[in-house]
């Protein structure tokens, strides 16, 4: 009997071990009874079999072997199936390990039944791994463009939700100031609470975005990039008034890069400065080029960064040890994503 034949005729006991699998799988959902377990195997499993029944060329085969097979529009079983899995709170792991299962299930149930002794029965084994692997390429694709939508959910509610009444907060606090009924020492806290509330969005929406595309996303546009790390200078000096701050550059930065990106590296690497070093000396911006390259760097002094730490702080969600800079111990603040955003932002350049 051939292979797709067995999968029809042999379809219960194929399923009744998919369910009692699938019933051990670890999830964070709530649990499920057997027709939930079970959902869209049945179609897969046909769909297989309607799959190996089909004359096939070497080029459809080379195409299925790397998951791009022919489909059709609509959505297929795997596809749905990685939506009631995806619901249900199993991670795309238990569901790549269900199919796994399955192909287990039905090679042991088939080589019990005499199956795999004939030549034509590697030709079907070939196929049947084939089409396993087309089914969990779709799963797998459905999987991730559904957690993509969530992520994008999640970055339009913060860049939405919350930044508009964030906003409301700190322009209410600039009227109270201009009508003298509020002084700006009284506002100084009101507005900086707010703007470290944008600094924590800011963070949180580039790394989200960061994670779900596997780069920091960047629009390069021709200009001047002294110009642009020169204003990052100047509006971190009216932030840190009683610092001493100095750029240096020497070179032509003429070029085509994400202005924004890289004065929002510079930023976030003055404030680490201003932070963590040591409040009596200066801190310097250095910029310098080549026929290729532009470089710039931030200095301070204080008490060195620890080698063990040196790459850890560049991870996501990572923070250096608490520092002591001139006898003041100064623990670190912030989610541990400032650093991680910049090599984000160098990597992308």
């Amino acid at each position: 009997m051939r292979l797709s034949q067995f999968l029809i005729q042999n379809q219960a006991e194929i399923l009744s071990e998919w369910d009692a699998f699938a019933a051990t799988v670890s999830h964070e959902g709530k649990p499920l009874d057997k027709k939930t377990l079970r959902d869209h195997a049945a179609e897969i499993l046909r769909a297989i079999a309607e799959d190996l029944s089909q004359p096939q060329t070497p080029q459809e085969q080379e195409a299925k072997s790397k998951g791009e097979g022919e489909r059709d529009m609509a959505p297929s079983a795997a596809e749905t199936h990685a939506d009631f899995r995806m619901m249900a709170g199993f991670a795309i792991d238990a569901m790549i390990t269900e199919y796994r299962a399955l192909r287990a299930s039905v090679l042991k149930i088939w080589s019990s039944a005499g199956g795999g002794t004939e030549p034509e029965d590697l030709r079907d084994l070939t196929r049947f791994n084939e089409a396993i692997d087309q089914s969990i390429a779709e799963s797998v694709g459905r999987y991730t463009r559904q957690t993509k939508k969530s992520t994008d959910l999640f970055i339009g509610i913060l860049g939405h939700d919350i930044r508009n009444p964030l906003g409301t907060i700190m322009m209410s606090a600039e009227v109270l100031i201009r009508s003298g009924q509020l002084s700006a020492k009284a506002a100084a806290p009101i507005m900086n609470s707010a703007m470290r509330i944008n600094s924590i969005i800011e963070q949180v929406v580039d790394f989200t975005r960061a994670q779900a595309d596997g780069v920091m996303p960047i629009v390069r546009t021709p200009g001047n990039l002294a110009d642009q790390l020169f204003k990052v200078v100047q509006e971190t000096q009216i932030r840190y008034p009683t610092r001493v701050l100095q750029l240096r550059s020497v070179g032509n930065f003429d070029g085509s890069w994400d202005e924004g990106r890289v004065g929002q590296l510079l930023s976030n690497l003055l404030g680490n400065a201003f932070l963590y070093g040591s409040r009596a000396c200066t801190v310097t911006v250095e910029m310098s080029s080549n026929d290729k390259d532009v470089m710039f760097s931030v200095h301070n002094d204080g008490t060195p960064i620890p080698p063990a730490d040196i790459e850890r702080i560049f991870q996501p969600l990572a923070r250096g040890s608490s520092i002591d800079t001139g006898g003041e111990r100064r623990e670190p603040s912030g989610l541990g994503l400032g650093l991680y955003i910049c090599r984000e932002i160098v990597l992308s350049h």
